[in-house]
């Protein structure tokens, strides 16, 4: 095994043939390109001493059956204009990529509508996309190629789209895909048609968004729905259109009709994640558990508790969660003085607040330790370590008074914008004011101690909602399939003892991190699998969710909702004490921030680098 591992390590190194992204497996008569078969696996196919006759293809690994695929499927998306038909076309690509494996291409048919023969070019494409340039295989064989390729059509412009053979607006439209795409690229069609109620205040702010980053007056997109509508056909429930495979989302995930779906794994797959998604405008929110016993031991996994330092971190979490996630702060800034420099605190702050703000207390000047930025509104003070955070007084004398009481370290938090009409959480304002209102918002950790030791400050008040609805804020939810990766014989190891008692499983796992399993332990591959339910329940909500996790799930949830890569995404830093803020809008841009929140870390080595 050794041996085998170094040689694919040189191998690797080398850039050899052992390693070559695109070479293909045939195995009964059964072709598989080489990115279906787990690297740190491909020497167990080797013929040996003891072995002459290995197996010469293992079974798909999870993470990788769409490798060995074998059925060819496009998925086209239907519809009136401005149903989010791109977006939704986009996260079935990112979905079907990441947690199968699939190689997945979009074709926009608006691409080819004034292009010359453009219906034309675009069945060649697809055919090329499926077979190669020039691919010689006779189409009878072709089923037995595995190719692991998925075909999604779509329109960004669904009016102009009319124009096309490939638009899909009628019966006898979808009836011709069906039929060129069964008989020129032996493939199966599947129509995604996506209807919604105008009237909906998600579908009003969608609407609003769109026409204000395309610079239209309001109201002006409405005109194309519907002059679009009177050339539109829905796909017909009369059994007329019975024979075809299709899923109709209305309203994205409110009510979902499938027709010949089930009848495969991956077909039950695609309208099992459509159901979940939709284009409004969501917020997720990822950290990882504070400092634990074993980070600064630099071991890995465990259950331990949390270090001193954690402990320290997780009441500064609950107060971003109040403020930031439920309270709608944008900005967020923690900064730790020294006893000796609180002296100097009055100097550093304001009552004349920024435009737009009243009452308060504000930075003022430059401030070197920490995000704060002058003007940004100072809400909690904590005076010593492990000492509960407290409202800070009305008035800065006040406040001052209060903050040389402290024993220890006084820690500052300043935050910019939020809610109106207060700030949840400060003193009484003399001169009125009623307590801001919050953002419905979610929790979920994993069933390990340290994450719910982390979350263990955030506050859960009951909010009345409009038709006597009832909401708790923050409900925890534990999630076992959040869990840290599971290490198996390596579990409480350093990485430092791995090397030195198993080189040979650590040389393994640097060639192959993301396929390498821990001996009777979990791959990054066996967390995908398990991700998969939890990121299509994710996919499915509009209310903001904190989620507090570990270093190798975090890397892949991060790496799935940010666009990266599977095989970059086991390099990803999610460092401890900081909060990750994905936000999306629905027109498939994304927005990240990142807010460290302390203690800082003497060390920052944590063990968990090489994860």
């Amino acid at each position: 095994l050794a041996a085998a591992a170094a040689t694919m390590a040189a191998a690797a190194r080398a850039g050899g043939a052992a390693c070559k992204p695109e070479e293909e497996v045939v195995v009964n008569e059964v072709v598989v390109n080489e990115k279906g078969v787990v690297v740190s696996q491909r020497h167990l196919t080797k013929p040996t001493a003891s072995n002459p006759a290995p197996t010469t293809l293992p079974p798909p690994a999870a993470g990788l059956s769409g490798r060995h695929h074998r059925e060819r499927i496009v998925t086209t998306m239907i519809g009136l204009p401005l149903r989010g038909k791109a977006y939704m076309a986009g996260r079935l690509k990112r979905y079907l990529e990441f947690f199968h494996g699939f190689e997945v291409k979009l074709f926009n048919v608006n691409d080819y509508v004034r292009v010359p023969g453009g219906d034309e070019k675009l069945l060649a494409d697809i055919r090329e996309f499926f077979e190669g340039p020039g691919n010689p295989t006779p189409l009878l064989k072709q089923k037995h190629i595995a190719s692991g390729r998925f075909a999604v059509l779509y329109a960004t412009d669904t009016y102009t789209n009319l124009a096309s053979m490939w638009s899909g607006h009628s019966k006898w439209r979808r009836r011709w895909m069906a039929d060129i795409l069964e008989e020129q690229v032996q493939a199966h069609t599947i129509f995604i048609e996506i209807q919604v109620d105008d009237s909906t205040t998600h579908r009003q702010e969608y609407m609003d968004r769109l026409e204000r980053s395309r610079g239209l007056p309001p109201g002006s997109l409405a005109m194309n729905i519907v002059q679009y509508s009177q050339h539109y056909v829905t796909i017909q429930g009369d059994g007329s259109e019975d024979d075809l495979a299709y899923v109709k989302l209305i309203n994205y995930n409110r009510k979902v009709v499938t027709n010949n779906m089930m009848r495969t794994f991956i077909g039950s797959r695609i309208a099992q994640f459509l159901s979940s998604v939709h284009p409004y405008r969501r917020t997720v929110y990822l950290t990882r558990h504070g400092e634990s016993e074993y980070n600064v031991e630099k071991k890995i996994g465990g259950d331990s508790s949390l270090s001193p330092l954690g402990r320290e971190y997780a009441p500064r979490l609950a107060e971003f969660a109040e403020l930031v996630i439920c309270g709608g702060a944008e900005r967020f800034a923690v900064v730790t003085l020294a006893a000796k420099d609180v002296g100097e605190l009055r100097k550093r702050l304001s009552k004349v607040p920024k435009s737009g703000q009243t009452g308060g207390i504000f930075a003022a000047g430059i401030w070197e330790e920490g995000d704060v930025r002058e003007g940004m509104r100072l809400v909690r003070m904590q005076l010593g370590y492990s000492a509960p955070f407290e409202p800070v007084p009305w008035t800065i004398d006040a406040a001052v008074e209060r903050a040389k009481t402290t024993p220890g370290p006084l820690t500052l938090i300043f935050i910019d914008g939020g809610l109106p009409s207060g700030v949840p959480g400060m003193q009484e304002d003399p001169e009125g004011g009623d307590p801001s209102p919050q953002i419905c918002a979610r929790l979920w950790t994993s069933s390990l101690r340290r994450t719910k030791q982390t979350a263990q400050y955030i506050k859960h008040p009951t909010i009345r909602l409009p038709g006597g609805k009832v909401w708790e804020q923050m409900s925890h939810r534990i999630y076992r399939n959040l869990d840290e990766i599971y290490a198996g014989d390596f579990e409480g190891f350093t990485y430092e003892d791995i090397k030195r008692r198993a080189p040979e499983e650590a040389s393994l796992r640097k060639i192959d991190k993301l396929g390498y399993r821990y001996p009777r332990g979990e791959s990054y591959y066996d967390i995908i699998a398990r991700l998969d339910l939890p990121i299509q329940q994710l996919e499915t909500f509009h209310e903001p969710i904190l989620i507090i996790g570990h270093q190798a799930v975090h890397r892949l949830v991060y790496a799935f909702l940010a666009g990266v890569e599977r095989e970059k995404a086991t390099e990803l830093s999610i460092p401890l004490h900081t909060v990750i803020r994905l936000e999306y809008d629905g027109t498939g841009a994304l927005n990240e921030t990142r807010f460290f929140l302390g203690p800082t870390r003497l060390d920052e080595d944590d063990g968990q680098r090489y994860l």
